[in-house]
């Protein structure tokens, strides 16, 4: 009886030349499988997600997310982003391990999930602050005028 025979090694010395179309590449040190498509290049299969471990913490410059790229049209559709790059392209400040960021360390008072005013979605007038409690569990909203018009 035939067998099917993978090659294998860890991740850092996956060839990048001399392959055969179809020739599957197995990582030992991560569990990823790699299928060449041609002599210099890999497509990476992509494990089922429920199979994974769960992280213990989180590393916003160097964790990863696995994202669908539906406007991607010829290539492999998964792509990789780092947690603070999604966090940038949600408008969250990086730094921020608060999901309900309100007000961002350092920037300008008054903005939500924003610093200056051109990024964020919520702008105070100037007789109105905010500041968040050291613990991180609530934002104080003060306010030293009240203007109710005339009538």
């Amino acid at each position: 009886m035939a067998r099917i025979q993978l090659r294998r090694g860890n991740a850092a010395n996956l060839p990048t030349s001399g392959m055969l179309a179809g020739e599957a590449f197995v990582t030992l040190d991560r569990g990823n499988l790699h299928v060449a498509t041609d002599a210099t290049t890999r497509a990476p299969i992509t494990p089922a997600i429920y199979a994974l471990a769960a992280i213990p913490a989180v590393d916003g410059a160097a964790d990863l997310i696995i994202i669908h790229d539906a406007s991607e049209a010829a290539a492999q559709r998964e792509k990789k982003i780092t947690i603070d790059a999604f966090k940038i392209a949600l408008n969250i400040p990086t730094g921020s391990s608060d999901e309900k960021v309100a007000v961002v360390s350092g920037g300008t008072s008054g903005y939500l999930y924003g610093t200056d005013g051109t990024d964020g979605v919520m702008r105070m007038g100037a007789s109105m602050s905010w500041a968040k409690d050291a613990g991180n569990a609530y934002v104080t909203l003060d306010v030293s005028l009240v203007d109710g018009g005339t009538f």
